[in-house]
């Protein structure tokens, strides 16, 4: 009876019928309650839900009854990397390898630690370690291709991604990995390829999904600048990235004493400032500006994910009361439209970022962030279309907020 419901359980999990297979877990349980494997399968449905704290009670279940059996710190450590908690998730997969150092898959966990790190070297050092002990290890071979890809081996990291396919053709990471090297290469039409067939044979996997919104938009040969500097930018550990971030402010800030002090030097410097200004702007509203294009696009509506959806929609209503209110403004000279104008253009910067941290407790505190600005500005709009003197001061603190807004959100999304 338990081996016929544990095995109905795989099944289901391998047709994503997780609440399926939990009820046939919940079965098992009640004739067998100390079955650490169960208590496993019971993690992965919980795992591939979202629910987390669910999945790591579960998989800590079976460790407490097997704590030998390295596959169960395997999977509590997959699940911990699901978490971003990276290292919690090196302090178990390494437990694993000590336990069975012979397992490639194990290797492949550890490599895919340094992946998320961005420390290539580490990371290519034990995706080769996995393919050692099994050439044919898929996952090993994605992570050495993408190691490899950041590291600039462009032509070993093609090769090794290709001899993943030849050994499974029909593997949708595989596909998806490939199409983000393609990507990154800058040829978003053979990248378009390898993510719909992804999806073609796994219609629910986000990687691809993501990959195939990130190609539809690099049409755009704006949306293809940007997305080199993405991913030059991305492929930096977070001491880089604000190394560049604050080099580049300060930067603007040099050349804004230099223009003041050298009125000679406006004619060559103010373009450099404005661009900047706008490519600044741009970093922040340029995805969810495109995804509103994309929802056009019957492929491109179906490939968003629901917090896509709901940025470009918070974007868009933002745009829409910015631009109505400036381009009424001229006709009325009303001062209230022009600081409603400035309102909505300016709240597209949180409305686009609060919901892009990983971490839901940093993610919870940019929305209370973007929630706070909306109520700020809002208030002083209406004071001042009511004569208070109290407007100035609000408006004063909204600007201030939404300056200090770029770095808080850049140090919760660099710091992940």
């Amino acid at each position: 009876m338990i081996f016929n419901s544990s095995e109905r359980a795989r099944l289901l999990i391998d047709q994503r019928r997780f609440k399926e297979a939990e009820e046939e877990l919940k079965k098992c349980l009640s004739s067998d309650p100390n079955n650490p494997e169960v208590f496993s399968l019971l993690c992965i449905c919980k795992w591939h839900e979202g629910k987390y704290d669910e999945a790591e009670d579960f998989i800590k279940s079976a460790i407490s009854l097997a704590p030998a059996n390295p596959y169960l710190l395997y999977i509590f450590s997959k699940v911990l990397l699901d978490q971003d908690k990276l290292d919690q998730a090196e302090k178990y997969i390494i437990e694993a390898i000590s336990i069975d150092p012979l397992v490639a898959d194990f290797f492949g966990l550890r490599a895919s630690v340094f992946l998320q790190r961005k420390n290539w070297e580490l990371a290519l050092h034990y995706a080769n370690k996995g393919l050692a002990l099994e050439p044919d290890n898929l996952g090993c071979l994605n992570i050495r291709s993408t190691a490899l890809l950041k590291l600039d081996r462009k032509e070993e990291s093609y090769d090794t991604i290709h001899e993943a396919l030849h050994y499974d053709p029909e593997n949708p990471i595989t596909h998806s990995n490939l199409g983000w090297g393609l990507l990154e290469k800058g040829d978003h039409k053979k990248a378009l390829v390898h993510f719909g067939k992804a999806l073609q044979i796994d219609p629910e996997l986000e990687y691809a999904k993501h990959g195939l919104v990130e190609s539809l938009k690099a049409r755009y040969w704006i949306y293809r600048i940007f997305l080199k500097y993405a991913f030059w930018i991305g492929n930096m550990k977070s001491g880089a990235q604000w190394a560049i971030l604050i080099g580049f402010f300060f930067g603007s800030k040099v050349l804004s004493f230099l223009a003041d002090r050298i009125p000679a030097l406006n004619p060559f410097i103010l373009p450099f400032i404005i661009l900047y200004i706008l490519f600044a702007i741009s970093t922040w509203i340029i995805r969810p500006i495109t995804n509103l294009f994309l929802r056009l696009n019957v492929y491109g509506r179906y490939a968003l994910t629901q917090t896509e959806i709901q940025t470009s929609n918070f974007v868009g209503v933002s745009v829409c009361i910015g631009l109505i209110s400036l381009l009424a403004y001229p006709f009325f000279m009303n001062d209230l439209l022009l600081y409603t104008g400035i309102f909505g253009l300016s709240m597209m910067i949180p409305l686009s970022s609060m919901l892009n941290p990983p971490k839901k407790n940093n993610k919870r505190m940019l929305i209370i962030y973007t929630s706070i600005l909306g109520l700020i500005g809002v208030s002083g709009l209406f004071c001042f279309a009511s004569g208070l003197e109290v407007a100035e001061s609000l408006g004063i603190i909204y600007l201030i907020g939404i300056m200090l807004f770029q770095w808080v959100s850049n140090a919760l999304i660099i710091g992940r």
